[in-house]
């Protein structure tokens, strides 16, 4: 026996020694394992990872049209005011929305909010969104304008 292995018979044949008994074997393992969940949380992450993630995948959605993935960020009520993926296109399609800029979050005791600056040719509005969590994700329940270039929203 060297380095501290211990060996036992297993199916493979007399004297293999187990990977798993082996002292740098096991931080082997463990550094694998680690290594394979931070990689499959890093590629399948999507929008609606973060409060901020969720708005900023909303109107890139919208802005390149791709409904599906917009409404899919969007839960009750907001959901609602669309009713299907097909209205919220039509609305997309309709909206001149040039760019957007998400700013601040504030967590709140049912989620967050966050505001969103939207730019359309002569408008540019404040929104805050409403956030909670549907499933571990980050999804819209309800959007606010706080002001407007043109005197909208509340104070």
């Amino acid at each position: 026996m060297t380095g501290g292995a211990v060996v036992e018979r297993e199916a493979g044949g007399p004297g293999r020694v187990s990977l798993w008994r082996r002292p740098r074997g096991r931080g082997m393992v463990g550094a694998l394992v680690v290594a394979a969940v931070s990689t499959q949380v890093w590629l399948f992450s999507a929008p609606g990872d973060s409060p901020a993630d969720a708005v900023s995948g909303y109107f890139r959605a919208a802005i390149d049209e791709d409904c599906g993935t917009a409404f899919g960020l969007l839960t009750a009520p907001v959901v609602g005011s669309y009713g299907t993926v097909d209205r919220l296109c039509e609305r997309a399609k309709a909206d001149t929305l040039l760019s957007f800029q998400v700013g601040d979050t504030t967590m709140t005791a049912e989620g967050a909010k966050v505001t969103v600056t939207l730019v359309r040719p002569n408008l540019t509005l404040v929104d805050v969104a409403t956030m909670v969590q549907v499933d571990g994700h980050w999804r819209i329940a309800s959007f606010e304008v706080i002001s407007s270039d043109r005197g909208h929203g509340r104070p």
